[in-house]
């Protein structure tokens, strides 16, 4: 889920600041993961079309209903002042052609499941004692510089993207952090991590990038704002003359040259190529008093493009608040980059507590498709209208997962609540959703395409202390014989 937008003149900087019981048996599995075999799940009950209707999880389209994007780039002149400030000498800036460097620079920590503290391994014993897993926990204390990604409070990961491009051969994280004010968590920063797909047995790396935003104000000074989503201004203004705001970053994918960020309201658009190699030292964002651009201790900061907003479907309301219409109020949590579709397409989720679902307004899952180029697909307008909305009855979604074969789709629901669980339902078919245990602090799907399993789905739990990087195999969380 995201907060509102600080900003930073870069002349100047800003110091840092109910569902049911299972439906089918769990797949058994070894807990080493495998790389060439494919592991079916065990059997499932076999429900009647009746009560699939009224089982948590149901998947079907929502007929009549779409919904269209309207784009909202950064202005060119912006981007003309941050190119003429990385061309400064003084600033310590060099652009970079994708996250490719930021991932071979990696110095963060991924331990092994096996050598993580207990709490990280408690995430996802459950998960791990039923199907084939793999996992790493974050760095701690006792790495040296990098403080506690494991256990902080203030930096939480929300979304997972994969990538095997030249711009990046890796994993991608999203993080949003918040600060305790007056007794309230006000987040007021974003950063992605990034670093390469870590290999089973083995630890791996990680480092951060900052997200910011270039803005060009009406007196021809550049603006750095930090990446939260749009709300009114609050908070107190600084001597800068800058404002906070709350909220914070939600799913991520990557697709080509584009990183797209679910930012509740919107989807925001970072171009890779918009990379740029800075110093490190000083924990703000902007230029220094000695003349150099950091970005928040990061070596690494990415600067936003584009952003989408719904031009149809009013605001997000409060997650325990039904939308006012099924082709209204639409909300941005969670954001998946569905490479079996053709074009390619983004699966965007919501996210809902108790009475933000309702029989007659639903949960929605909207599909938009991509450009060769991993741009979303506009019409003649320049707006992108869905394909596709999906309609379901889960609440605590916090991950969607699409698998497209022949004529039908598979979605996969990863869901938070006391009683964590795994989803999946072919869309229309008359059968009952699969259900599987799911892991503590379940957060957003990503997917691998591998010969072995039908694939693996990436995820992460965000809880400190019981954070944990994971991959799982897409058959394990279906019905045997499903596609």
């Amino acid at each position: 889920m995201l907060p509102p937008t600080r900003t930073v003149l870069f002349g100047m900087a800003l110091g840092a600041a109910g569902v049911m019981t299972a439906v089918s048996a769990a797949p058994s599995a070894t807990a080493a993961p495998r790389e060439t075999t494919t592991a079916a799940p065990g059997a499932t009950a076999a429900p009647t079309a009746t009560a699939a209707a009224a089982s948590p999880g149901d998947t079907s389209p929502l007929s009549g209903v779409s919904f269209k994007l309207k784009p909202s780039p950064v202005s060119p002149a912006a981007l003309a002042e941050l190119d003429q400030m990385a061309a400064n000498p003084a600033r310590g800036m060099k652009r970079q052609d994708g996250l490719a460097p930021a991932a071979a620079d990696a110095k963060r920590k991924f331990t092994w499941k096996k050598s993580c503290p207990s709490g990280a391994q408690s995430a996802i014993k459950a998960l791990d004692a039923k199907v084939t897993l793999a996992g790493w926990c974050f760095a701690t204390s006792e790495d040296a510089g990098t403080g506690s990604d494991q256990n902080k409070k203030q930096w939480i990961p929300q979304g997972i993207a994969y990538s095997k491009t030249s711009q990046l051969n890796g994993i991608a994280l999203s993080w949003y952090h918040r600060v305790n004010k007056g007794g309230k968590w006000v987040t007021d920063q974003g950063r992605i991590t990034v670093g390469p797909s870590p290999k089973a047995y083995k630890a791996g790396a990680y480092d951060p990038v900052t997200l910011a935003v270039p803005t060009a104000t009406a007196s021809g000074k550049l603006v750095a704002k930090e990446v939260v989503p749009p709300q009114p201004p609050g908070g107190d203004a600084s001597a800068q003359g800058t404002a906070e705001s709350t909220q914070h970053n939600g799913g991520v994918a990557l697709v080509g040259n584009y990183l797209y960020v679910a930012g509740t309201s919107e989807v925001r658009v970072f171009d890779v190529r918009r990379t740029y190699q800075v110093p490190t030292g000083k924990d703000i964002l902007g230029v220094g008093s000695d003349g150099k651009f950091y970005a928040h201790n990061a070596k690494y900061v990415l600067f936003q493009t584009n952003k989408f907003t719904p031009e149809n479907a009013g605001s997000c309301p409060a997650e325990s608040k039904p939308p006012s219409a099924t082709s209204k109020d639409l909300c941005f949590s969670t954001v998946f980059y569905d490479q079996t579709t053709s074009p390619g397409s983004l699966l965007v989720s919501e996210y809902k507590a108790k009475g933000g679902v309702t029989s007659s307004r639903p949960l929605r899952v909207a599909r938009w498709s991509l450009n060769a180029d991993g741009s979303l697909k506009t019409d003649a307008s320049g707006k992108a209208v869905s394909q596709v909305v999906y309609k379901t009855n889960l609440l605590h979604v916090q991950g969607v997962a699409g698998y497209h074969s022949g004529t039908g789709d598979t979605i996969y629901y990863n869901t938070s609540s006391s009683a964590p669980a795994i989803f999946s339902d072919r869309d229309s078919d008359g059968k009952a959703p699969f259900k599987l245990v799911g892991t503590i602090g379940a957060e957003s799907f990503a997917y691998e395409p591998v010969s072995s399993g039908g694939g693996r789905l990436w995820s992460v739990t965000e809880q400190p202390g019981k954070r944990m990087l994971y991959y799982t195999y897409r058959k394990d969380m279906q019905r045997s014989g499903m596609p």
